[in-house]
Protein backbone atom coordinates (compact mmCIF):
# COMPACT_ATOMS: atom_id res chain seq x y z
CA UNK A 1 0.00 0.00 0.00
CA UNK A 2 2.70 2.42 -0.95
CA UNK A 3 1.08 5.07 -3.12
CA UNK A 4 -2.27 5.35 -1.37
CA UNK A 5 -3.49 5.53 2.20
CA UNK A 6 -5.66 2.79 3.68
CA UNK A 7 -8.67 5.10 3.34
CA UNK A 8 -7.82 5.73 -0.33
CA UNK A 9 -7.76 2.00 -0.99
CA UNK A 10 -11.07 1.54 0.81
CA UNK A 11 -12.61 4.14 -1.50
CA UNK A 12 -11.09 2.47 -4.55
CA UNK A 13 -12.40 -0.95 -3.53
CA UNK A 14 -15.81 0.49 -2.72
CA UNK A 15 -15.98 2.05 -6.18
CA UNK A 16 -15.15 -1.32 -7.79
CA UNK A 17 -17.73 -3.41 -5.94
CA UNK A 18 -20.85 -3.76 -8.08
CA UNK A 19 -24.38 -3.19 -6.84
CA UNK A 20 -25.73 -6.52 -8.11
CA UNK A 21 -24.88 -10.15 -7.47
CA UNK A 22 -24.88 -10.87 -11.21
CA UNK A 23 -21.99 -8.45 -11.65
CA UNK A 24 -19.99 -9.72 -8.64
CA UNK A 25 -16.30 -8.95 -8.98
CA UNK A 26 -13.93 -11.83 -8.23
CA UNK A 27 -11.25 -11.33 -5.60
CA UNK A 28 -8.38 -11.86 -8.07
CA UNK A 29 -9.81 -9.07 -10.22
CA UNK A 30 -9.89 -6.72 -7.22
CA UNK A 31 -6.29 -7.71 -6.46
CA UNK A 32 -5.27 -6.95 -10.04
CA UNK A 33 -7.08 -3.63 -10.24
CA UNK A 34 -5.81 -2.37 -6.88
CA UNK A 35 -2.34 -3.96 -7.06
CA UNK A 36 -2.96 -5.33 -3.56
CA UNK A 37 -2.56 -8.82 -2.17
CA UNK A 38 -5.58 -10.98 -1.51
CA UNK A 39 -4.98 -10.59 2.23
CA UNK A 40 -4.91 -6.77 1.97
CA UNK A 41 -8.12 -6.68 -0.10
CA UNK A 42 -9.90 -8.99 2.35
CA UNK A 43 -8.75 -6.88 5.28
CA UNK A 44 -10.04 -3.70 3.67
CA UNK A 45 -13.36 -5.34 2.80
CA UNK A 46 -13.70 -6.47 6.42
CA UNK A 47 -13.33 -2.84 7.48
CA UNK A 48 -15.77 -1.64 4.82
CA UNK A 49 -18.39 -4.16 6.00
CA UNK A 50 -18.84 -2.12 9.17
CA UNK A 51 -20.64 0.48 7.05
CA UNK A 52 -21.56 -1.37 3.85
CA UNK A 53 -23.33 -4.71 3.32
CA UNK A 54 -20.67 -6.27 1.12
CA UNK A 55 -21.45 -9.90 0.36
CA UNK A 56 -19.22 -12.48 -1.22
CA UNK A 57 -19.38 -15.98 -2.55
CA UNK A 58 -16.51 -18.25 -3.52
CA UNK A 59 -18.38 -20.64 -5.82
CA UNK A 60 -20.73 -20.46 -8.80
CA UNK A 61 -19.51 -17.25 -10.36
CA UNK A 62 -18.51 -15.89 -6.99
CA UNK A 63 -17.03 -12.57 -6.07
CA UNK A 64 -17.97 -9.46 -4.12
CA UNK A 65 -21.09 -7.36 -4.50
CA UNK A 66 -23.21 -4.96 -2.48
CA UNK A 67 -26.18 -6.77 -0.93
CA UNK A 68 -29.33 -6.19 -2.93
CA UNK A 69 -31.65 -7.50 -0.21
CA UNK A 70 -31.81 -8.93 3.28
CA UNK A 71 -31.80 -12.36 1.64
CA UNK A 72 -28.32 -11.72 0.24
CA UNK A 73 -27.09 -10.92 3.74
CA UNK A 74 -28.85 -13.95 5.26
CA UNK A 75 -27.27 -16.27 2.69
CA UNK A 76 -23.85 -14.69 3.24
CA UNK A 77 -24.12 -15.08 7.03
CA UNK A 78 -25.19 -18.73 6.64
CA UNK A 79 -22.19 -19.39 4.39
CA UNK A 80 -19.84 -17.83 6.95
CA UNK A 81 -21.46 -19.83 9.76
CA UNK A 82 -20.94 -23.09 7.82
CA UNK A 83 -17.31 -22.17 7.27
CA UNK A 84 -16.89 -21.31 10.97
CA UNK A 85 -18.44 -24.63 12.00
CA UNK A 86 -16.08 -26.52 9.69
CA UNK A 87 -13.11 -24.65 11.17
CA UNK A 88 -14.31 -25.44 14.69
CA UNK A 89 -14.51 -29.15 13.83
CA UNK A 90 -10.99 -29.05 12.41
CA UNK A 91 -9.71 -27.30 15.55
CA UNK A 92 -11.34 -29.94 17.72
CA UNK A 93 -9.85 -32.82 15.72
CA UNK A 94 -6.39 -31.32 15.55
CA UNK A 95 -6.42 -30.41 19.26
CA UNK A 96 -7.12 -34.06 19.98
CA UNK A 97 -3.80 -34.92 18.32
CA UNK A 98 -1.95 -32.43 20.55
CA UNK A 99 -3.42 -33.89 23.70
CA UNK A 100 -2.66 -37.47 22.54
CA UNK A 101 0.97 -36.51 21.92
CA UNK A 102 1.32 -35.22 25.49
CA UNK A 103 0.03 -38.42 27.12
Amino acid sequence: MKNHSREDYKEIILSLIPRTREEAIPGPELNRLTHLTSRAVKSLITELRVEYPICSKETEGGGYWMAESEQDIIEFVKMIERRRNAHNKTIEVMSHHIFNERK
